[in-house]
């Protein structure tokens, strides 16, 4: 039996498909296909790996003459791919870049009124040379709301797609090379303050928000200086989503790696049920706000919404959670 039919049986053999193989190898399914189909063989690097991950010895898998599956006699962890300095490091500086690019992603989505309540506030004012119609100023707006809607999503959208290559990480299939943990951790403790800080301002932005506007309503300001204030509350409320995303994201990425926290052996399912109820929370939860704030035209009032939707997105989670557990 040649390597390519040994490949093929034994992936069969553990119900995976090529692209699961492929993530453990973090190659792409075209590699592990030409595998099987004798088009291509893989080097000796990924022979050890295919080893490990088999649990079986090299000898069987390139000695042709060696019919029967010779196990390597390692226990089931050992079957499991191991994750490098350079994979784990790859990994988190991935994480960086993918929690900046979604927490920009959803701070457009946030913003995106913004201009066009400025617009409305320009047209509807009695300023001076203020020649924009109020219709003109709705139809600018709302392209640039849209656009920066579009913006967004797909900033999400392209940075969950980078991210697939590490899908074994995710699913908890691995685990860390000699020396990794010591490194990984070492990297959390530095971060540990910096969350606290990012957790906190963003806590404080959310409360304090309101304040300006709410002190403008109380001394009666100018219609103008309302619209420029709810703006401003809108770019508060981003800056702070931001903060949460990043904040959060990070450190998943590291007890990710390290197995703790929400991403222990107990918790992982519990983490896969709130990734995949988040998923569908926050796309609803922006997309009502922006329908209910085009049918009112309440944009000063609907900011009211986020506040409230991020406190029960978390009672929701942690219900779902207690459920779980009983």
């Amino acid at each position: 039996m040649i390597l390519a039919d040994k490949i093929l049986q034994l992936r069969r053999s553990n119900g995976w498909s090529q692209e699961e193989l492929a993530e453990r190898l973090n190659i792409s399914r075209q590699s592990v296909s030409k595998w099987e189909s004798a088009q291509s063989i893989p080097d000796i690097g990924k022979i050890l790996e295919l080893s490990q991950i088999f649990g079986v010895t090299t000898d069987y898998l390139l000695k042709d003459e060696i019919e029967k599956p010779a196990y390597s006699g390692t226990d089931s962890l050992s079957n499991l791919p191991g994750v490098s300095v350079q994979e784990a490091n790859s990994y988190m500086e991935a994480c960086a870049r993918y929690a900046r690019r979604v927490g920009m992603g959803v701070a457009l989505c946030i913003l995106s009124p913004a201009l066009l309540i400025l617009l409305i506030g320009f047209a509807m004012s009695n300023l001076p040379d203020m020649v924009v119609s109020e219709r003109a100023a709705t139809g600018a707006g709302t392209a640039i709301l849209l656009a920066m809607v579009a913006a967004g999503v797909t900033l999400i959208v392209v940075s969950a797609t980078r991210m697939r290559r590490y899908g074994y990480l995710k699913r908890g299939d691995f685990e860390l090379q000699y020396g990794v943990e010591g490194i990984v951790r070492g990297r959390r403790d530095s971060f540990e303050g910096r969350h606290t800080a990012m957790v906190a301002i963003a806590i404080s932005l959310c409360i304090l928000c309101p304040v300006p506007l709410i002190l403008a309503g109380i001394m009666e300001a100018p219609e103008f200086t309302l619209t420029l204030l709810t703006s401003i509350l809108l770019l508060t409320v981003a800056v702070a989503v931001f903060l949460f995303i990043l904040a959060g994201i990070m450190k998943a990425c590291y007890d990710r790696l390290l197995g703790e926290g929400e991403y222990s052996f107990e918790e992982r399912e519990e983490s896969k049920r709130k990734d995949k109820f988040g998923a569908i929370y926050w796309p609803c939860a922006t997309a009502v706000y922006l329908g209910v704030s085009f049918l009112t035209d309440r944009w000063d009032a609907t900011w009211v919404m986020w506040p409230v939707v991020g406190l029960l997105f978390v009672a929701v989670t942690a219900a779902l959670k207690a459920k779980n557990k009983e």
